[in-house]
C-alpha cells in the first residue's frame, strides 16, 4: 500500500504525471460552453463559461450556471469542447432543442444565486457525445467514500477566458483542473455553498475566473491499491458560480455545494 504522504509527493511532482492523469479523467466529464451565432461566413463563437456532463437515470445533461445559460439562450446554438487536444473540432447543439431545468436567477449581481441550471441534451446529440465524453451519474445521495487510507484534494474544472485565444470563428481553449483550498462552507436560503481560495500565483491558476463559471468542483480521493498503483475516485461536489474580490494573491471563488446541485434532480 502507498501512504498518503507518498501520494501527495507524487501529486505535486509535475514529472510524475499524476496530476495530469487526474485532470484528463475529470476533464472527460467537463466542457467549455460557447454561444454560436450566425451561420457560414457570418458564424461567430463566444466563450460563455464551463459545465459538467452528468446523467440522471437514462437522460443526460450539462450542469452549468444560470448566468452562463442566459448568455447562450438567445444564440443559434451551444458549442461544446471535446477531448481532442490541439485538434480543430466542432460540436454544436441548436438552442431550440435544449430543455432547461432550474430556478430563475433573480439578479446577475447576487453572489448567492441560486445560479444553477441543467440543460437536457437531446438524444441524437447525446449519442454522438457519448462517443467522445463521459457523463457523471448525478444521484440524490452523495456516494460514500471507501474506508481506506487516502488523500483528499479539491479540484475546480473550468476554461479560464484569460488562457484562451478567441477569434470570431475560432476559439482555442484550455480546460484546466485547478487545485483549490476550501475557505469556508455556508448554508443560505436552503442551499449549501463553498468558498474556495484560489492562489493566483500558483502555475495554471488565472487571476480572473471569467469562463470558469459553471465548472465543476470535484473531491478527488487518492489511495494506494493492493497492486501498488495509485487510484482515485472523483466525486462531483459543487459548481462554480461567482468570483469574489481579489485578496492579495488569493482569488475567492464561490461554488454551489453538493446538496444544491442535487436539488435540481427534483425539477426534472
Amino acid at each position: 500500500m502507498i501512504d498518503p504522504i507518498a501520494i501527495q509527493n507524487q501529486l505535486y511532482d509535475s514529472s510524475a504525471g499524476l496530476a495530469d492523469r487526474i485532470g484528463r479523467d475529470i476533464g472527460s466529464y467537463s466542457t467549455a460552453l460557447l454561444s454560436v451565432t450566425g451561420a457560414g461566413q457570418e458564424e461567430e463563437l463566444r466563450l460563455c463559461g464551463s459545465g459538467s456532463l452528468v446523467s440522471v437515470e437514462n437522460e443526460v445533461f450539462i450542469l452549468t450556471a444560470t448566468h452562463v445559460w442566459n448568455m447562450m439562450k438567445n444564440s443559434a446554438g451551444v458549442g461544446l469542447t471535446l477531448d481532442k487536444e490541439d485538434v480543430d473540432h466542432k460540436f454544436f447543439i441548436p438552442v431550440g432543442t435544449i430543455t432547461t431545468y432550474g430556478p430563475e436567477l433573480v439578479s446577475d449581481r447576487d453572489p448567492w444565486g441560486p445560479d444553477m441550471q441543467l440543460l437536457k441534451i437531446p438524444s441524437e446529440y447525446a449519442t454522438r457525445l457519448k462517443e467522445r465524453k463521459q457523463f457523471y451519474p448525478l444521484t440524490l445521495e452523495i456516494p460514500e467514500p471507501p474506508n481506506v487510507s487516502s488523500l483528499e484534494v479539491w479540484i475546480l474544472m473550468g476554461s479560464p477566458e484569460e488562457q484562451s485565444n478567441a477569434l470570431p470563428k475560432h476559439v482555442s481553449l484550455t480546460m484546466n483542473g485547478m487545485f483549490a483550498t476550501i475557505r469556508s462552507e455556508y448554508n443560505f436560503g436552503g442551499l449549501d455553498y463553498f468558498d474556495l481560495d484560489m492562489k493566483v500565483t500558483f502555475p495554471g491558476i488565472p487571476k480572473w475566473f471569467s469562463g470558469v463559471s459553471g465548472g465543476g468542483l470535484w473531491s478527488v480521493l487518492l489511495y494506494g491499491s493492493s497492486d501498488g498503483e495509485i487510484r482515485w475516485i472523483p466525486t462531483l461536489v459543487g459548481m462554480a458560480c461567482w468570483q469574489l474580490p481579489l485578496q492579495a494573491d488569493i482569488r475567492p471563488v464561490r461554488c454551489l455545494g453538493s446538496k444544491s446541485i442535487r436539488s435540481l434532480i427534483s425539477e426534472i
